[in-house]
């Protein structure tokens, strides 16, 4: 383009400076072709610009398809993802035992058992008790994260909890298998906790229906033995509605739970050959005769 431009330059120059060499035609001629190369310049002028706006289209253009394919590479991920026991149950899964989900999107897998057969099935155990071999009686970050071994006796944790209820509706099933085989369970229908910053609050909703009876919701006692709305309370961190102590410290009891002064209901007391009081009253009024435990939530 600068060559162009300097050619234009002295081709005026000899026609100015050299007229006794060059006739008044030829200097005329001369100067019809420094127009015509002049709109030639131009005209390559507005094609580069065209070339470039072009380049700028295809470049934005490669970067929307790049964008899309990983949009797609995301969507078939999470469509890989299952984030709690009925997303294994509606894909075809109905064989009750330890699956893996991610409740927390792709960076998490965490293992549970899912029961894939009571009320329907998809059931997510948040706590399991089938012996002994797991104490119960753990401070507040064990509660926060989980512990124990799906297989045998575990807690989900209370992160997971808050993480697969806090935005949709969930079931409670509450079951207690005694030492004489019978099986008692209780259904609630709704239920969720909150996040750490509000102490895991339970909110617990009806109707409440099986062969254990009420004893979380509605208790037919006064309101303080009711859990709904209580805060998560471990030995090491009070947030019970009880003045004069902490209810998960009480030798009788020692173990994380919603209480409030105290409890109608609680499975997280120590196990056999230790006990607990009122494990869920009145209906079962002795640990000891607890042979397994399981608390299981779904969606709805």
């Amino acid at each position: 383009m600068a060559m162009v431009w300097v050619a234009l330059l002295l081709s005026g120059i000899v026609c100015t400076s050299s007229q006794y060499i060059y006739s008044k035609d030829r200097c005329a001629s001369n100067g019809e072709t420094m127009m015509q190369i002049r709109d030639l310049v131009i005209q390559q002028g507005r094609i580069q610009e065209s070339v470039d706006s072009l380049r700028r289209m295809v470049k934005k253009l490669e970067e929307d398809v790049t964008k899309t394919h990983e949009n797609a590479r995301i969507v078939r991920k999470e469509l890989n993802i299952y984030k709690d026991c009925k997303d294994f149950h509606i894909r075809g899964n109905t064989e009750s035992g330890v699956y893996k989900i991610h409740p927390f999107g792709n960076n998490s897998k965490i293992r549970v058992f899912c029961d894939m057969l009571t009320e329907g099935g998809g059931w997510t155990a948040i706590q399991k008790r089938v012996s002994g071999s797991v104490s119960f009686d753990r401070n507040w970050t064990d509660y926060k994260t989980g512990f124990g071994n799906p297989n045998d006796s575990y807690w989900i944790g209370n992160d997971v909890i808050h993480q697969l209820t806090k935005r949709r509706n969930s079931s409670l099933f509450v079951s207690i298998t005694l030492t004489n085989g019978k099986k008692l369970y209780e259904l609630y229908n709704q239920f969720s906790v909150a996040d750490e910053t509000n102490n895991y609050r339970l909110f617990l909703g009806g109707p409440a229906t099986g062969t254990l009876g009420d004893s979380m919701l509605h208790t037919g006692y006064p309101y303080y033995y009711d859990l709904s709305g209580m805060y998560f309370s471990t030995s090491d961190r009070d947030n019970d509605g009880w003045s004069f102590g902490n209810c998960a410290a009480v030798s009788t009891r020692r173990g994380g739970w919603w209480f409030n002064e105290c409890h109608r209901a609680f499975l997280n007391g120590q196990w056999f050959p230790g006990s607990w009081i009122k494990p869920w009253y009145p209906t079962v009024t002795k640990s000891k005769k607890i042979k397994e435990t399981l608390i299981m939530i779904k969606p709805t």
